[in-house]
């Protein structure tokens, strides 16, 4: 039988798992879950199953544009993980009350390809949840750890070089190059 493309990079993802530490696991695991996830090709985009194949989207009027200094965040990177199907966040929390807006677990980011307009959500998968970091009542966020976000790239629709624009709440975070 012939398998999909698909389905042979998570058989290696899987061989690759046995010999993974810790938090490599749960990047695999995660991504194995993402790919068999997935929609399949020609179904309606949902934040659920990934970006939306609509024309550029313009930027909502009512959001004020915050630097990141403003947000009291580092932005670390934004690369391409596990064969290209996730899209890594990474930054650092400086000021725990202004970076308040990205680690609330109510707030839903958004990155947007700022090219073709393509969004990217962060998935819900069953058992684990949400793929982001988020500070609750009973784990505050803590100045100077690294916390990441997690995005969906189905198709893989983002490309490194591209820039894109990440919406948390009000926060907007424009001209990010994907590494």
């Amino acid at each position: 039988m012939g398998d999909s493309i698909e389905a042979k990079e998570c058989r290696d993802m899987i061989d690759q798992v046995q010999t993974c530490g810790r938090r490599s696991f749960i990047a695999c695991a995660a991504s194995g879950l993402l790919l068999a996830a997935l929609a399949p090709r020609g179904a309606a985009a949902t934040p659920e199953n990934g970006p939306t194949p609509a024309g550029p989207t313009p930027a909502p009027a009512a959001e004020p544009v915050r630097s990141i200094d403003e947000l009291g965040v580092d932005l670390m990177m934004v690369r391409l993980d596990a064969s290209e199907f996730l899209i890594d966040l990474r930054y650092r929390i400086k000021d725990t009350a202004k970076a308040q807006p990205l680690l609330e677990q109510k707030v839903k980011p958004v990155l947007v390809n700022e090219a073709t307009g393509d969004r990217f959500y962060i998935p819900q998968v069953p058992k684990v949840g949400s793929l982001r970091q988020s500070a609750t009542a009973k784990q505050p966020a803590i100045a100077g750890r690294t916390y990441f976000m997690l995005f969906a790239n189905p198709d893989r629709r983002l490309k490194v070089g591209e820039r894109v624009t990440l919406y948390a709440g009000d926060s907007v975070i424009k001209d990010i190059v994907v590494r």
